[in-house]
């Protein structure tokens, strides 16, 4: 595994002990030194090739970037070197790698991503009689630190008291929002966070390298954690480089008019409260695109299906016209944003289009529809959005339509599919498209399944016997899907997963063994209905989805296995469909 080092910049020189590499070595991995430079671009290509960081020890860090007055006692300050720290480890954490900080690293872990730290312990902190600048041998240990149970650290070290050895002035104070404490010293300051999302990051106040290398190896544990955390990483990655990995749906369009570009790494933006489902406010608030083509780069994602949501409105001719010509436009904008980054992304419609894409280093934007209110009352429009390149079309939204009842908001208008839906769903299966059952009514859905000639998908749904949830799919119903060959994306919006806002990647991949268990491997997939309301607390942007391939390396699914979850089944769909075209 090859481990990428933060360096400290003496006299021109990039340079660590060799402690920090040879503890490494010893646990099995191959370091390398990343030269200190602000150069974003080198930076961004070496993390591309490392499996794993650890952040060195070193100089104090300046109190700008937490917000507060220098110290007097803070004099070996170097901005240079805080700002490519801070860099390294925030792309670090946005790609997922491994992440292990240790003494000034620790501390660059806590500001990088909120926190503030105590800039001098002897003047801050006066009545403290722990002695953190240690003048004893760094392989001896020389002070105790207690470690709190239930704490990854406590899993790796298999204890909750150690001996350690420090060379430090300064210490993490507010702990960053999205991290928890691990340890702290007989003082009560802090000796380790450690991420409480799920993330592989984790700082360590004390200088553990010269200690992995002596006979008793006390600390070797935490370096052979940063190993194995990085061999999972790069065993995900290469996974993700020969397979192909879909996401069968997001939402991004919705933030096209807010000044999204998919080309670019777009951040926070302000959106219209209704637009997140907030009401009762006015004021614009703040939201994080979770998807567009840097993110998909850096989450390793071949293929996503954007589509064109439209909200249920009356039924009435001209509201069902203005659908139509808001699908039009939507789709419209989705192609005219491909075009304009078709250096990296282009719109697939077929699995040799992603293949092609794939191989040319390209991004794949396959399009869909959500709600069968798009296409209005004319089932010639179906044809025209087929040539527009949409490949499937979810019947219906939240709210009943032309087509079906709905799961939710539905007043059981047709008793499930209508007339006009069976005409709707034959014609689709002339055309080739997918029919998808994602947010129709149950009865809707085995309608759908006695009058389609070719598998159907569920493109965002989860398991209604882990969460009772009416989107979700039941049992009969997952059954009665796969007999007819079809998928059941599994989805990672929250409630979906359990009934709290708490969910992470073990539930969505509980969805996934449940699936599994209930009709097969060939059944299963991922649809993230990011930008839609999908968000785990440990997975919140495409730039994660090599988190989902660890849970399930580490749950015993194999390479093949993963392959059909990540898009080999709902590619098997597609091209049934697709191939039945008439």
């Amino acid at each position: 595994m090859l481990i990428g080092f933060s360096v400290n910049h003496k006299d021109g020189l990039s340079c660590i002990s060799n402690a920090y590499t040879n503890a490494v070595i010893k646990a099995g991995g191959s370091p390398v030194l990343i030269p200190l430079t602000n150069n974003q671009k080198v930076l961004e290509e070496i993390l591309s090739s490392i499996d794993g960081l650890i952040l060195s020890g070193g100089g104090d860090i300046h109190s700008s970037f937490f917000n507060e007055e220098l110290h007097p006692a803070v004099e070996s300050h170097d901005l240079s070197r805080d700002n490519y720290d801070i860099f390294l480890v925030r792309k670090a954490a946005e790609r997922n790698i491994p992440v292990m900080g240790i003494c000034r690293g620790h501390q660059v872990i806590n500001v990088a991503f909120g926190g503030s730290i105590i800039q001098d312990i002897p003047s801050i902190v006066p009545e403290s009689e722990v002695l953190h600048n240690q003048a004893e041998p760094r392989e001896t240990g020389t002070h105790k630190i207690n470690i709190l149970p239930g704490s990854v650290l406590h899993g790796i070290m298999q204890a909750t008291e150690i001996m350690t050895n420090s060379f430090h002035h300064q210490a993490c104070k507010n702990i960053a929002p999205g991290f928890i404490e691990s340890a702290f010293s007989e003082d009560g300051l802090n000796e380790a966070i450690e991420s409480a999302e799920g993330k592989p990051i984790l700082g360590v106040q004390w200088h553990p390298e010269n200690m992995a290398l002596t006979d008793k190896d006390t600390m070797r544990p935490l370096f052979n954690h940063i190993i194995h955390e990085a061999e999972l990483y790069s065993k995900a990655k290469e996974i993700h480089r020969r397979i192909f990995t879909i996401d069968s749906h997001c939402d991004t369009p919705m933030y096209f008019r807010y000044g999204v570009d998919i080309g670019k790494n777009n951040g926070i933006i302000k959106v219209k409260p209704a637009d997140l489902g907030v009401t009762g406010e006015n004021s614009p608030v703040n939201y994080q695109v979770q998807v567009d083509i840097p993110k998909m780069q850096e989450g390793f994602l071949d293929a996503t299906f954007m589509v064109a949501y439209i909200k249920q409105g009356k039924l009435d001719d001209p509201s069902s016209q203005k659908a139509v010509e808001k699908t039009e436009s939507i789709l419209n904008e989705i192609i005219r944003q491909v075009e304009n980054n078709k250096q990296i992304a282009g719109i697939a419609k077929t699995s040799k289009d992603l293949e092609q894409l794939k191989q040319e280093g390209r991004k794949a934007i396959f399009i869909g529809i959500e709600n069968g209110y798009g296409i209005g009352k004319d089932i010639q429009n179906i044809k025209k959005f087929a040539d527009m390149g949409v490949t499937y079309v979810t019947l219906s939204h939240n709210g009943d339509n032309d087509i079906c009842d709905s799961a939710v908001k539905t007043n059981s208008t047709h008793k499930g599919l209508s007339h006009f839906g069976k005409e709707v769903i034959r014609e689709m299966n002339r055309l080739g498209l997918i029919v998808d059952i994602s947010h129709t009514s149950e009865k809707t859905s085995f309608d759908v399944l006695e009058i389609s000639q070719t598998p159907v998908i569920a493109s965002h749904s989860s398991a209604k016997a882990l969460r009772n949830h009416p989107r979700n799919i039941s049992d009969p119903l997952m059954k009665a899907i796969a007999a007819k060959g079809g998928v059941i994306q599994v989805c990672l919006y929250t409630y979906f997963l359990r009934n709290d806002s708490k969910a992470q990647i073990k539930d969505a991949v509980d969805h996934i063994d449940h699936i599994v268990k209930t009709v097969g491997i060939d059944h299963v997939g991922i649809g993230s209905d990011f930008d839609g309301g999908g968000s785990l607390t440990d997975l919140k942007t495409v730039s994660g989805m090599p988190k989902i391939t660890i849970e399930l390396l580490k749950r015993g699914y194999t390479e093949k296995e993963i392959a059909k979850i990540w898009g080999g089944n709902l590619l098997r769909v597609m091209n049934i469909v697709q191939n039945n075209k008439q």
